[in-house]
């Protein structure tokens, strides 16, 4: 198991550069806010660049739904003709250059996807490459994120970040899980860590989670493999498969039991539990995501009807900290 220190690492600055930052943000200013003051913090402010998932590559997609996909959701995009998507892929981390395996990104890549409604909406849908989150408050996440701002290298141990992890089981989880690198982005899995609630045409609810699945299934290579790549690869991969065809994904719901928690995203439900498929998302063509990217805005919360969040508090945090982030970028 990798040592605490280099957890740090991992969850932020390669060798913590950011070494004793702090929130620059008041404490009683909104939660989003502090969150973005501390992101920037950690990985320095970059004009007109995203404060977590800065670097990333923009496609154009396509959703055609599974027959009977409505009856989980009569959400619009789930029968009839399909619907258009912009999709983008990401990096975690605050740094738009960074290599892909650059240890600020801690593995973890983003999948965020915007729907092009037939009744002229969007909805969005914001996963990420881990399944699970490792907070289940917002205040915890800028906790964790100020212990590592605090965990230079010079520190006295136990560094404030190994003291966070040492009583935070699932964020010690979280970063200490060995994160294997895709061939690109389009064998990765995706997971929804937050919990919604899809209502059919009928009235009856269900809790889930999505699941974004490669249809050719998942691929990684080796770490010295990884290693050797160029420093974009899973985007220009990406790219280099679309030559051939649209790449494709399966769009599915893990359906909750009655026993699991809908407000903790912290908490993954066994993969005994149901699936449902809802249908296939083709990634079409690459955009050019410099002149796209930054009118970009994916909101968990910007849902259609037929889709309700739940009571999760890391979905209300994550939409303030994102359109703080845009605010910021759009200036």
């Amino acid at each position: 198991m990798r040592s605490f220190q280099s957890v740090a690492v991992s969850i932020a600055f390669s060798a913590l550069m950011a070494a004793g930052a702090t929130c620059a943000g008041a404490e009683d200013a909104p939660l989003g806010v502090r969150l973005v003051d501390q992101m920037n913090a950690l990985y320095g402010a970059h004009p007109s660049v995203r404060a977590n998932h800065a670097k990333g590559a923009v496609f154009e997609g396509r959703f055609t739904p599974t027959q009977g996909a409505d009856a989980l959701s009569s959400a619009v995009f789930l029968k009839g003709a399909p619907t258009p998507l912009v999709i983008r892929f990401s990096n975690s981390g605050g740094l738009p250059d960074a290599p892909d395996t650059d240890p600020s990104t801690g593995g973890v890549r983003g999948m965020a996807i915007k729907f092009r409604l037939s009744n002229g909406g969007e909805a969005d849908m914001v996963c990420i490459s881990a399944n699970g989150f490792p907070a289940a408050t917002g205040e915890d996440f800028l906790a964790l994120l100020q212990a590592v701002g605090a965990s230079g290298p010079d520190v006295p141990k136990p560094t404030p970040v190994e003291t966070f992890l040492s009583t935070h089981p699932a964020a010690r989880a979280f970063v200490t899980t060995p994160r294997p690198v895709a061939v690109s982005y389009g064998t990765q899995p995706f997971f929804g860590v937050n919990a919604f609630k899809y209502i059919n045409a009928q009235g009856a609810r269900k809790f889930g989670r999505y699941r974004i699945v490669p249809e050719s299934g998942p691929a990684y290579v080796s770490d010295d493999e990884a290693a050797k790549r160029p420093p974009n690869a899973l985007a220009d991969n990406l790219r280099a498969s679309l030559e051939k065809g649209p790449v494709k994904f399966r769009l599915l719901v893990q359906v909750a039991a009655a026993d699991d928690s809908t407000t903790d995203a912290t908490k993954v439900w066994p993969d005994s539990r149901p699936t449902v498929e809802l249908g296939e998302i083709a990634v079409i063509k690459a955009l050019d995501t410099k002149n796209v990217e930054n009118e970009l805005l994916f909101l968990p919360t910007n849902v259609t009807s037929g889709i309700d969040p739940s009571d999760d508090p890391i979905i209300n945090t994550r939409t303030e900290a994102y359109a703080e982030s845009f605010g910021r970028r759009a200036k």
